[in-house]
């Protein structure tokens, strides 16, 4: 393990004075000590801000005071935790609560972070929210405006201070021990790595739980961050959201498509599933044979309930969409260029981690769960009659020297080639 927690001495221990194990060690600010033992600071930063985070939002109960008096690195590398006299608690729903306004302010949804400190208790229920949703809008941005590498935890927390004084908010000593640990953790590894940030280091564990935590709040947040008001996917947010998960050490990647598959086979997630085959049947014709076939292979497998074949054809089409080294110059130099739609759904299945050295033994559970669902056989054979079409149609008319057939992409069921649109 990365932490080391010193032994206690409960016999020496009274209600003043806590003895704990005698630990060799240096301050984490002590540059010289840790190039001599070769260890790596911005590692060191990482558990700290890692192991706190997961004090905070998984169990509850963490230190609240982590200055540099408190923490030193080991010779072996590992962090040691000191002086546990400062410590503090948060409820699961205090918890979830913290978790969300920080989904909430990245996001700029004030509505909801308004309405989250509702529910933690901060703001009486009768308050009229609409001028501090206001101030709010007004305030976060000038420190938002960048991205979340760059984000600063103290002018945040500088903002939202000034709108907890001006308005009727009452802080409760959860929240105020968890703002002072942050900003305490923040300055410390300001001063052991200059370009840390505990908002950038925080948000890929906050991703993590947003997309592989079931609890009805978090997959609430989840629509919000990555689902339009009509219900259509914000693929930008989620490729984010993705990309941002995957650095997390404690990512189930298995988890998270388990849950968002999940949502789209239920009635709220049709508008999704009609989205996806639109958008599959239409990136089809500017795809290669090589694409095609592969993507026919994926979908017709999910129809048949072959969920392995679907995942071996999906990860083979992200092959040829990335263009990957192991297919062979001679392979890439007939490939077409892959449009922008095609690129981002690779790098998508990239994120999901279906690449070459993958267990695919972990999606089994998810690909047999979509292919026994009606609602999906039924879209799937859909795709495949369309696309089938398309190119028997395509085929047809170059066979008597007709142009390409164009497609209005409306259809959202099997038609006869001569009826889906052509001009």
């Amino acid at each position: 393990t990365d932490v080391f927690v010193p032994k206690v001495y409960s016999d020496l221990t009274t209600r003043k004075v806590l003895v704990m194990e005698w630990v060799d060690g240096f301050r984490l600010t002590d540059s010289a000590s840790l190039e001599q033992y070769g260890l790596d600071r911005s590692k060191l930063v990482d558990t700290l801000v890692q192991c706190s985070l997961r004090q905070i939002l998984e169990n509850g109960f963490f230190h609240a005071d982590p200055h540099a008096g408190n923490l030193l690195a080991c010779p072996d590398g590992r962090l040691c935790y000191l002086d546990f006299g400062m410590m503090s608690y948060a409820e699961r729903a205090q918890r979830n609560g913290f978790l969300l306004a920080v989904v909430h302010i990245v996001n700029r949804d004030w509505t909801e972070l308004v309405r989250v400190y509702q529910k933690l208790g901060f703001i009486p229920l009768d308050t009229d929210v609409r001028p501090i949703e206001i101030a709010l809008e007004k305030a976060l941005p000038d420190v938002l405006n960048s991205e979340i590498s760059e984000l600063n935890f103290r002018n945040v927390v500088n903002k939202l201070g000034d709108i907890f004084y001006t308005f009727p908010f009452s802080l409760p000593p959860f929240y105020i021990a968890i703002i002072r640990c942050l900003g305490v953790l923040e300055g410390l590894a300001i001063q052991v790595d200059p370009t840390s940030r505990i908002i950038s280091e925080a948000y890929p564990y906050v991703a993590s739980r947003v997309l592989t935590d079931p609890q009805t709040d978090l997959q609430e947040a989840l629509k919000r961050l990555v689902l339009t008001s009509d219900g259509r996917i914000r693929w930008s947010r989620l490729e984010g959201l993705l990309d941002e998960a995957r650095v997390s050490k404690s990512y189930d990647v298995a988890a998270a498509l388990n849950l968002l598959t999940d949502y789209l086979i239920t009635d709220d997630g049709e508008t999704i599933l009609n989205d996806l085959a639109d958008q599959i049947v239409e990136e089809a014709d500017s795809l290669g044979s090589d694409s095609l076939a592969f993507l026919f292979k994926a979908i017709q497998a999910l129809a048949i309930n072959d969920e392995v074949s679907a995942v071996k054809a999906l990860r083979s089409l992200q092959a040829v969409i990335s263009r990957e080294s192991d297919l062979g110059e001679e392979v890439k130099g007939v490939l077409p260029e892959p449009t922008s739609s095609m690129v981002r759904f690779g790098k998508i299945i990239t994120l999901l981690d279906v690449g070459t050295d993958t267990d695919f033994s972990k999606f089994v559970p998810v690909f047999r769960k979509l292919a026994q669902e009606p609602k999906v056989q039924r879209t799937a054979n859909e795709i495949v009659a369309r696309l089938g079409e398309r190119v028997l149609s395509r085929s047809l008319r170059a066979l008597f020297g007709l142009p390409p057939p164009v497609f209005d992409g409306k259809s959202h069921s099997a038609s006869t080639v001569f009826e889906e649109g052509l001009n």
